[in-house]
């Protein structure tokens, strides 16, 4: 039987390649300055939040019961928190009460545009009569609420005092600011004018009580605003 010779093939020998091992890039230590910012970011946010939430039902139970009658264990139900929590944002009931009243304020649109800012003491006479308005009676309420707590809290009546004393001490700069700008009358004295100003908006607080029938009134208001024109000499 014949043998088939066999061949050999010489093929030039190649080393495998073997594909370049890849390997994860490594992760940058997270900085512990960053999420400590976080979380501190995330501890305020709660933090206003809740606080947001106490001022609104505050002001709710304070309008719909009366300072006396609303307790701290209520509002803190209200809000959705212990009533030993509460304590964390508010020192007292009379502080919280003289908060919800300058928040409550703070929310008329032309509420001291001349004490803040541009001191344009020329929005004082729509400010006294946005008082006047039926929108404005939940400012009106708690206003004599907080006053009339401050005549039963020393801790409310120091507060209020200094509330009182920084607001007239803010519209006074903006008339003497409108005296200098030649909008009112220079010889008036711009502190005493201020405290009128706030002693008149006080009488006004008391609407519901004294003149029920001219909240919303237009002719009233109209009256209460050129009163005020009168008192600043506008010109």
């Amino acid at each position: 039987m014949g043998h088939h010779a066999s061949v050999s093939i010489n093929r030039p020998h190649r080393a495998i390649e073997k594909p370049p091992t890849t390997r994860p890039l490594p992760r940058k230590p997270r900085s512990r300055a960053l999420a400590g910012g976080r979380k501190t970011a995330t501890l305020a946010d709660s933090s206003d939040s809740t606080r947001e939430r106490i001022l609104t039902s505050a002001a709710r139970l304070f309008a719909e019961l009366g300072f006396e009658n609303t307790s701290m264990s209520e509002i803190a139900k209200a809000s959705g928190i212990t009533a030993g929590a509460i304590y964390k944002h508010f020192e007292s009931k009379g502080g919280l009460l003289l908060e919800v009243v300058k928040r409550a304020i703070q929310s008329i649109p032309l509420f001291l545009q001349g004490a803040e800012g541009a001191k344009d003491a020329s929005a004082l006479p729509r400010l006294a009569a946005l008082y006047t308005e039926p929108e404005l009676k939940l400012v009106r309420q708690l206003s004599i609420e907080v006053h009339s707590a401050a005549t039963k809290d020393p801790k409310v009546e120091r507060l209020l005092s200094r509330s009182d004393e920084l607001s007239i001490q803010r519209i006074g700069e903006s008339i003497a600011e409108g005296q200098r700008a030649g909008h009112f009358d220079p010889s008036l004295d711009a502190d005493l004018t201020a405290r009128l100003f706030s002693v008149f908006i006080m009488g006004l607080i008391h609407m519901e009580t004294l003149l029920p029938d001219q909240v919303g009134d237009s002719a009233w208001r109209d009256f209460v605003e050129s009163r005020v024109v009168a008192l600043l000499g506008m010109r």
